[in-house]
């Protein structure tokens, strides 16, 4: 699964150390600045679910468990916080299942409020922008493993510009426009010979990916009309 797709609600599943870490790493990075869906549609907040009750017990007690434990790692405080919700008291934990499903019923019946206000029109627009948000996170997954993908098959890395290079090379990019040009001939001759070398490579590599047959990793630029016809059958059928 994805980091975002660990499921807070669902607290009677068993409690993951490694679900835990998704979990509030994910709550962080999409707090940092991203823009909710109300936000982008110029809609009121909806009501915030609850945190279940495990997932309460780790806010609360993290935070007491770095301070009176300093020395330790996250990660071991982490661990110890997980291990104190498995062995606390049925009772301890009915104390946080009442605290949230109290919560649960004030969050249920705002949420009904909420919704009553939305009209159809914009609830439209919510599950339009949801349907979006969904596709466009499978399209940066998938680019990212196609990205590694290509990596471990070695496939060649452009080399950049002369400017990139000169950048790469003296570490002060901004001194690149007080250059004379004959100095900047030369990081573009240089340039000039690491893409031919990228092409070359790239095209032995291309080459390489035809005759394993994958298509789907070549430029459709090198691909005949056949080829071209039959990768566009495979991604209509994704």
């Amino acid at each position: 699964p994805s980091l975002c797709q660990f499921q807070p609600h669902v607290w009677y599943l068993p409690l993951l150390f490694h679900d835990l870490i998704l979990y509030f790493l994910c709550s962080v990075v999409l707090s940092a600045g991203k823009q909710t869906i109300a936000e982008q549609l110029g809609l009121p907040e909806p009501p915030k679910r609850p945190l279940a009750p495990h997932l309460r017990f780790m806010k609360h007690f993290l935070e007491e468990n770095k301070r009176k434990l300093p020395k330790w790692s996250t990660q071991e405080i982490f661990v110890k916080t997980v291990q104190d919700w498995k062995t606390i008291s049925p009772i301890e934990k009915g104390k946080w299942t009442s605290e949230y499903e109290r919560e649960k019923t004030l969050y249920d019946i705002r949420y009904t409020d909420y919704m009553k206000k939305i009209s159809p029109k914009q609830l439209e627009s919510i599950r339009n922008l949801k349907k979006k948000r969904s596709e466009d996170k499978i399209k940066r997954q998938l680019r990212r493993e196609k990205k590694k993908e290509v990596e471990e098959l070695g496939k060649p890395k452009y080399p950049g510009n002369a400017f990139i290079l000169y950048d790469f090379v003296s570490g002060a990019a901004r001194q690149w426009h007080l250059l004379p040009e004959e100095r900047q001939n030369v990081f573009r001759e240089k340039a000039k010979k690491k893409l031919e070398e990228y092409q070359r490579e790239l095209a032995e590599w291309e080459a390489k990916m035809l005759k394993a047959g994958r298509v789907d990793l070549v430029r459709s630029s090198q691909l005949g009309p056949e080829l071209k016809q039959d990768l566009q059958s495979r991604k209509h059928q994704h």
